[in-house]
């Protein structure tokens, strides 16, 4: 559960500060988000390690937790390498 509430809470992250920084004319800061997901990886290893040392098999909430993960990673790396100007 820990998985998905962190990679839950850098999705949130990156769309507010998304919001913001078109609101305010300025370019997002996403290290937030950044720091976020860092942490979800962290426990995703974590997770996986446990997982294969007990010969513990994939739930569905680790799936939608890994799938959770992946979208959002995806969206902050698209928004990193489209370096829009938001001026």
């Amino acid at each position: 559960m820990q998985l998905l509430v962190t990679a839950g809470t850098a999705k949130n992250s990156l769309y507010q500060e998304l919001t913001a920084a078109r609101v305010q004319h300025r370019q997002p800061d996403l290290t937030s988000c950044h720091d976020q997901l860092l942490t979800a990886h962290k426990v995703q290893t974590q997770m996986m390690a446990k997982m294969a040392a007990t010969d513990l098999s994939m739930s569905v909430l680790v799936s939608h937790a890994m799938d959770t993960l992946m979208a959002v990673q995806g969206n902050y790396e698209l928004i990193e390498v489209l370096n829009l100007d938001w001026s």
